[in-house]
């Protein structure tokens, strides 16, 4: 469980300094809302991928998508290809919102990066592509500067 408990402290680091640099600007948001914009864009995406991109139930992600829907983050639409299906539409504060979390997670990322050096971040990225299955390519860092600089233009 240590291995565990130590991957999950990592997470929760991250997710804490995002929600830190994010959460002066969007008060209404909770850290349970960060969860939901961690695996790409929200934009066209069905809220049961949502669920299953997250880790959670339909239910709990349902009642996020809902709370993000009142405060006029998104909107919620049928699914063209299945009308018993939602699709999530970000209006333009939901967008605005999209790219202030991916410029906070640019800068964990960097931080981690720096904190552990090329060689080892690489080695990192590398066990958690193999431990999870998944085939994400490894952030760029200079992509990831890129999104950090244009947040701060944006400001």
């Amino acid at each position: 469980m240590r291995v565990l408990g130590l991957m999950q402290f990592a997470l929760e680091r991250g997710m804490a300094e995002t929600m830190a640099e994010v959460a002066p600007r969007h008060p209404q948001l909770r850290p349970a809302h960060v969860r939901v914009f961690r695996m790409g864009s929200l934009d066209a995406v069905r809220v049961t991928e949502l669920a299953t991109r997250s880790g959670m139930t339909k239910q709990s992600m349902h009642e996020l998508i809902a709370h993000l829907e009142r405060h006029g983050y998104l909107r919620r639409e049928p699914d063209p290809a299945d009308a018993r299906a939602m699709r999530v539409r970000l209006t333009t504060t939901g967008w605005e919102l999209e790219q202030q979390m991916r410029a906070a997670s640019a800068r964990v990322h960097l931080s981690w990066l720096e904190q552990l050096g090329a060689e080892r971040f690489d080695a990192l990225w590398a066990a958690l592509r193999q431990l999870t299955g998944r085939d994400d390519p490894a952030p760029d860092p200079a992509g990831l500067r890129r999104t950090v600089e244009a947040a701060s233009a944006a400001r």
